[in-house]
């Protein structure tokens, strides 16, 4: 099924492995054009030679307040244009609630919630002429349903979807959608850091081919809708 994302041009930022990777490598595999960042490393050198011609990789930590426009300036330079952008920032460390000091928060903030913003609204500025625009968050299951070890991550992505939710219609009226994607565990870096074994978890290339449909041509009618990607671990309706 052709969903519509050859020659379209996506900027992913924590692109060198796991959901992040995931989604470069399903994006690729639609036909899109790429602009990827992440922080320099063997993984994201190598996405270049692997999609030669149609990847152009941007060795930055999205945590610098000029990387995410520094990140569009360069899908614009390169390709001319900007109509995907897939949000992933980096998830805070793990710390009880009442554990958790003023500086956990600030740090949590400044990776998880600004970066993410800034990006947001780069994009945004660069989508507007052309009325057209995709806009993928990858967040967590712990703005759903917080788990206490995970309550800087919960307080800084509940807040970044919160404002993403309100600026869907405004964005929705130049054309351009904003989803998440609430992931649970997968099998990812991320989820031996937090010390999940003896179950089973999710596929990242699955989740990547979810994001690339939330990309294509039929889905401009979906937009501040967050969908949970945990195989059923949280049962609330």
């Amino acid at each position: 099924m052709d969903i519509g994302l050859k020659d379209k041009v996506a900027l992913v930022t924590g692109a060198s492995r796991g959901l992040g990777r995931a989604t470069v490598d399903a994006l690729a595999a639609e036909q899109a054009r790429l602009v990827v960042v992440a922080r320099q490393s063997a993984e994201l050198e190598e996405m270049e030679s692997l999609y030669p011609g149609r990847c152009k990789v941007m060795a930055g930590d999205v945590r610098d307040p000029a990387v995410p426009q520094a990140a569009v300036d360069l899908a614009l330079k390169e390709f001319g244009r900007l109509d995907i952008a897939v949000v992933n920032t980096p998830g805070p460390r793990a710390v009880l609630p009442l554990e958790a000091q003023d500086s956990d928060f600030a740090s949590a903030f400044d990776s998880t919630f600004y970066p993410a913003v800034r990006l947001v609204r780069s994009a945004v500025s660069a989508m507007q002429e052309a009325k057209h625009g995709r806009i993928v968050i990858i967040s967590s299951t712990s703005v759903k349903a917080p788990k206490p070890f995970l309550c800087l991550s919960a307080a800084a992505r509940s807040a970044l979807w919160a404002w993403a939710k309100s600026a869907a219609p405004e964005m929705y009226a130049s054309g351009i959608t904003i989803n998440a994607l609430f992931a649970g565990p997968h099998q990812t870096g991320r989820a031996l850091e937090l010390g999940v074994k003896d179950r089973v978890i999710g596929r990242p290339d699955d989740f990547g081919r979810f994001v690339a449909s939330l990309c294509g041509d039929t889905t401009g009618y979906i937009t501040g809708a967050g969908f949970l990607v945990d195989g059923g671990e949280l049962t609330g309706i």
